[in-house]
Order: structure tokens, then C-alpha cells, then sequence
């Protein structure tokens, strides 16, 4: 009968820091397909004017309206975001092509670049700031700390959020599992020719 033998294997801070990056990075996969860190996924918007601003790339509720259909959650035919700003094209009407040209967008989002106008499910995206600002804090010794860059209002979106069950904090069971596979990977050379037992504990 094989013998286990239970050992410590402390990773490098080089190492740590692939860990963390690695982490990050399942986070944001994750926020694009509306996949969040307490288990949750495929919530929906609980405003029906918001979906209708960030469809039409957060335009005034008054354009957006105009510019939405309901039943499909996007914009209407032919209306497109390019770069942050609308653009025609597709052969609507003159009215719809005159609303387009002339609509304002809500202040602060006038020089944004809109990343996502997806509204059939919450993905934490619009302008991508908070999903990118994501990054790798600094290593540990014995563990990484990741965190969202402050400038970015990240804190108060992070509250909010979660209010509506919307967690982009910590890690999920699945990604706990892809981590600690990921840092067993790392260590396995280290062990090769050894029947050894690895435990690995990982808090995020």
C-alpha cells in the first residue's frame, strides 16, 4: 500500500503572480458571458430604461427609446455603435436616420467608447474600465492580491452591484477549482517521483 506523504510546496512570487493573473483573467471571461463570482449567472437588468440607454449607447432616455426594440433587447435594425458614437447605415426610414444624427448622449458618456450594449443579460461591461482595471496587486509570499485600480470608481460600482446579487469579488466554486488545478501544475515538476498528497488552499 502507497504511503502519502503530506508536504508544503510554497510557490515563487513570480509564480504567485502567474497564479493571480490567471485568476483575473477567469474573472473577466467570466463578466463577459454574465458569470459572477458568488455562483450566480444570466441575471437581468431590473431597469427596462436603462437597457433601452445602454442598448443605444447610453443615449437620452427620450432618443433611446426611439431607437430600442423591446422584444429583441437591441437596437433596431440598422442602428449601430461604432467607436462610441451612432451611426446609420441598413435603410431605415429618414425619421429614424434624423433621430440617430441627433441624438445626445447622457453627460459623461459623450466621449466614451462603449464596449457592450448587450442587455439580454447583466455583464458588468459598458465601457470596459472596471473589467480591465482588474489586475494583480502585489504577491504575498504565501499568496497574491488582486484588486480593481480606485480611479475608476470601482468601489462604488463594486457596492452596488451587489446588492443585486451582482459579485465580481473573490472567486466562484468553478474558478477555485481551475486555480488550485492550475497552481498544482505548477508544482508538479517539483514532485515528480514522489507519491505525494498536495493540499492546496486557496482564498481570494
Amino acid at each position: 500500500m502507497s504511503i502519502l506523504n503530506k508536504i508544503s510546496v510554497s510557490l515563487t512570487d513570480s509564480e504567485w503572480r502567474q497564479v493571480g493573473t490567471y485568476a483575473n483573467s477567469l474573472i473577466q471571461n467570466d463578466m463577459a458571458v454574465g458569470k459572477f463570482q458568488n455562483n450566480q449567472s444570466n441575471l437581468q437588468y431590473r431597469s427596462e430604461a436603462y437597457k433601452r440607454q445602454k442598448a443605444s449607447g447610453m443615449m437620452h432616455q427620450k432618443y433611446a427609446q426611439s431607437l430600442y426594440n423591446p422584444e429583441t433587447g437591441k437596437l433596431m435594425r440598422g442602428n449601430k455603435l461604432k467607436y462610441g458614437h451612432m451611426r446609420t447605415g441598413g435603410g431605415q426610414s429618414y425619421k429614424t436616420e434624423k433621430k440617430v444624427k441627433g441624438a445626445k448622449r447622457l453627460w459623461g458618456y459623450y466621449a466614451a467608447q462603449i464596449a457592450s450594449t448587450e442587455t439580454s443579460f447583466v455583464n458588468m461591461i459598458l465601457t470596459d474600465k472596471l473589467r480591465k482595471s482588474l489586475h494583480v496587486v502585489r504577491t504575498l509570499g504565501n499568496g497574491v492580491e488582486s484588486g480593481y485600480e480606485p480611479g475608476d470608481k470601482a468601489e462604488g460600482k463594486i457596492l452596488g452591484n451587489r446588492r443585486f446579487g451582482r459579485e465580481v469579488l473573490g472567486l466562484s466554486d468553478e474558478n477555485i477549482k481551475k486555480v488550485k488545478d492550475f497552481m498544482t501544475e505548477l508544482i508538479r515538476k517539483r514532485i515528480e517521483g514522489f507519491n505525494q498528497q498536495i493540499n492546496i488552499e486557496v482564498k481570494f
